[in-house]
């Protein structure tokens, strides 16, 4: 691996494909799989991480925007590409047939957008239409369903490759979740008996892998669990996928101070005797979060140590105490694999209140990447 300066991101490509080979196997051969590629890969580099998915033959991309897409393109990738968060009013969107890139519809709004474009003498839309079965965010009701086939059948030039859904608690089996499968495969049947029929059937995401194996229809949805994180903590393990990114520091300083000195901003932390401190040169502008102060930790030298005071915009401390081994210019793992510990996206979720999503979206902003 190569050195790392003042805070590097290692991101393990061989990782990420061993975890898609894992989910892979999970998956019946005639399901397809989604990769979610959406933000930055969610921090991991989406151009990157799709030029290697595309080497394992990955059926669909999926990501937030047309903007994210055409940026893909540019790089040469060539797979199918699925905006899943539809066409914004703001959107250039005759860049999806420029581009070849599949939108989500999940407005009368959008449909409407999408005949502007095939009527303007351009060729041909594939489309994924979304209906909200309980989720509450986007797409179609199901009382639109009727008026959305109608016209759906006066528009021939869009081609309805896909159906979707989506779960809104797929982290736990339950009533609710059959309530939104079932209510899929209704409308479902629906477009079938209209005479519409979507090549691709998806509302499975990563935490459906486990708990709706029913729900795998024609395709998979995989985005957290790509990255080896789980999106409850009730999965964890359960998948067998690794964790891909390693964030890393070195100690820029090491200070000594007496028993009852505060430390950091608010003097939040005092110290209780003697006590060694380095110095890490990361804080929330780095993406690392600031409610880790005084309860978060770091490995150095594949120790535990103690994050200490409040974690400021550039710098936090930490308690090196009888480690009279540890020096300054050491690597420090924030995020990652040592030798025999590790800390992972989700116990940094756990320990800042939030999500391992958030946590790989937002670390490492002024990071240096490098691909292993």
């Amino acid at each position: 691996m190569k050195e790392s300066g003042r805070v590097t991101v290692f991101i393990d490509l061989t990782t990420i494909e061993d975890n898609f080979r894992k989910i892979r196997s999970m998956v019946p051969g005639h399901v397809k799989i989604l990769c979610v590629v959406k933000a930055d890969a969610y921090g991991h580099g989406a151009i990157q991480v799709a030029q290697r998915l595309e080497r394992l033959d990955v059926d669909y991309l999926g990501v937030a925007t047309i903007d994210e897409g055409v940026h893909l393109r540019k790089a040469g990738i060539q797979s199918p590409v699925l905006i899943m968060s539809g066409i914004f009013p703001w959107d250039n969107s005759a860049q999806l047939q420029e581009f070849s890139l599949t939108p989500v519809l999940h407005t009368f709004r959008e449909l409407e957008e999408a005949v502007k474009l095939v009527s303007h003498g351009r060729d041909s839309l594939k489309v994924h239409i979304k209906v909200d079965t309980g989720m509450g965010r986007l797409g179609f009701s199901p009382d639109m369903v009727d008026s959305v086939i109608d016209q759906l059948k006066h528009m021939p030039l869009i081609k309805v490759e896909g159906l979707m859904s989506h779960f809104s608690s797929s982290e736990k089996r339950d009533e609710q979740g059959m309530k939104q499968y079932t209510l899929f495969k209704t409308i479902i049947e629906k477009f079938h008996a209209s005479g519409i029929n979507p090549e691709i059937m998806h509302m499975a995401n990563s935490g459906a892998l486990l708990n709706y194996t029913e729900a795998f229809f024609s395709m998979v949805r995989v985005g957290i669990s790509l990255y080896g994180s789980y999106p409850d903590r009730a999965l964890r393990g359960r998948l067998g996928v690794q964790q891909a990114m390693k964030f890393v520091s070195k100690i820029a300083l090491i200070k000594e101070f007496p028993l009852g000195y505060p430390l950091s901003y608010g003097g939040t932390f005092v110290t209780k005797h003697h006590t060694r401190v380095a110095y890490i040169p990361v804080g929330y502008a780095d993406g690392y979060p600031r409610a880790l102060s005084n309860k978060g930790s770091v490995l150095i030298k594949d120790r535990r140590c103690s994050i200490i005071g409040r974690i400021c915009m550039d710098w936090f401390l930490v308690d090196v105490t009888g480690y009279e081994d540890i020096h300054e210019n050491e690597d420090v793992i924030l995020l990652g694999h040592g030798t025999t510990d590790s800390i992972t996206a989700d116990e940094i979720a756990d320990a800042s209140g939030t999500i391992p999503y958030e946590i790989l979206c937002t670390i490492g902003k002024r990071a240096q990447k490098i691909y292993v």
